[in-house]
């Protein structure tokens, strides 16, 4: 009896023990990937485990001070390592409201501004794969060219992927639609930017997006760079956007695109160019040499190579055989071109 009693109790230990931690493991792992990193941890200068406005220095590249309120999740003013992670994968806040911007980044030249700006939207290859591989996405090229600089992910939201991204044009059309104004309206309430100069840049994907802005008026204007025009699959598919958004209300537009491309054909060009062509202020060029992705010229921040000198720069060799493979080949004169083009079709059309 005394026995069959002990064997109970154990049992009734070994419950409690194991309810107990079954408890809190959530609160144990949640408390673990909040710490900071290392490099993190070196800026802590009060050691509260976070890393206020004032604190946040290392890398300089991640515009800590523009990009501070964003990050900070639960608004406690300071970062933790859980929201630094989700802001270095280009992920928003979790548990956000309905009315709450999707997720974007931002920077700005030096200076006070106000900036002109260019909201750069991202290829099919998300946000953080546009920012290693396309050199006319990135913020380094803007605010050398003197703008501001706003990115927004509108795949995160809705959790799209390269094998899904054709929802982005039906499925999930209207929503990213209202999303991007909202984002052109905040940057309206930005005292960095000039409101009145806010333009568009867009990338394969994002071309049909820059399209959106324009067509509908939000920008000043817009560029769209081997931009998709024909937004379905299939030789006899229908999407009638882009083209829905064009009339004669439409902001300027400029369509670069490539007579070699393999992704969005230039008879895809062509065909919705043919439904577009009498809106005011429509201005293209076509590059005879011109592939997909011409500006593909992978990066990895100088700070990241120096930090991790054996695993970055293979993977630099990596993203570099994407473009050479991928896509249609890399060209550096079609690519500075293409930029010069932008932005004096932007400073023509500045108010």
């Amino acid at each position: 009896m005394k026995n069959s009693l002990s064997v109970i109790l154990f049992s009734l230990t070994l419950f409690t023990l194991v309810l107990t931690l079954t408890v809190l493991q959530p609160t144990l792992v949640l408390a673990q990937d909040t710490e900071l990193s290392a490099v993190a941890a070196a800026d802590d200068a009060n050691g509260d485990g976070l890393l206020q406005k004032n604190e946040a220095k290392y890398p300089a590249t991640w515009d800590w001070k523009a990009n501070f309120d964003l990050i900070d999740c639960d608004k406690n003013s300071g970062l933790d390592g859980a929201e630094i992670k989700r802001f270095k994968k280009f992920k928003a806040c979790p548990d956000q409201g309905a009315g709450a911007p999707i997720y974007h980044r931002r920077a700005y030249p030096t200076g006070s501004g106000p900036f002109p700006a260019v909201i750069s939207l991202h290829s099919s290859g998300g946000a953080r794969g546009s920012r290693n591989l396309i050199e006319n996405y990135r913020k380094e090229t803007w605010k050398k060219s003197g703008y501001a600089w706003y990115a927004p992910n509108f795949f995160d939201r809705h959790g799209i992927t390269n094998a899904s991204r054709m929802e982005t044009f039906d499925k999930y059309r209207e929503e990213i639609e209202k999303e991007l104004a909202a984002i052109i309206a905040l940057m309206k309430t930005d005292p960095k930017i000039d409101s009145k100069n806010i333009f568009a840049i867009g990338f394969s994907n994002g071309g049909f997006w820059a399209s959106y802005l324009a067509g509908k008026g939000i920008v000043t204007a817009a560029a769209s760079h081997y931009g998709v025009w024909k937004a379905c699959w299939g030789l006899d598919c229908f999407n009638d956007h882009p083209v829905k958004y064009f009339s004669s209300t439409s902001s300027p537009l400029l369509a670069l695109h490539g007579l070699q491309d393999s992704t969005q054909q230039i008879e895809y060009y062509h065909d919705a160019h043919t439904e577009i062509k009498d809106t005011p202020n429509f201005e293209d060029h076509i590059y005879e040499d011109g592939g997909h992705v011409w500006d593909c010229f992978a990066y990895i921040p100088k700070w990241l190579l120096e930090r991790r000198p054996k695993r970055m720069p293979r993977l630099l060799e990596r993203l570099k055989e994407v473009c050479a493979d991928k896509f249609d080949g890399p060209n550096r004169e079609i690519t500075d071109d293409a930029l010069k083009r932008t932005i004096d079709f932007f400073k023509k059309n500045a108010k």
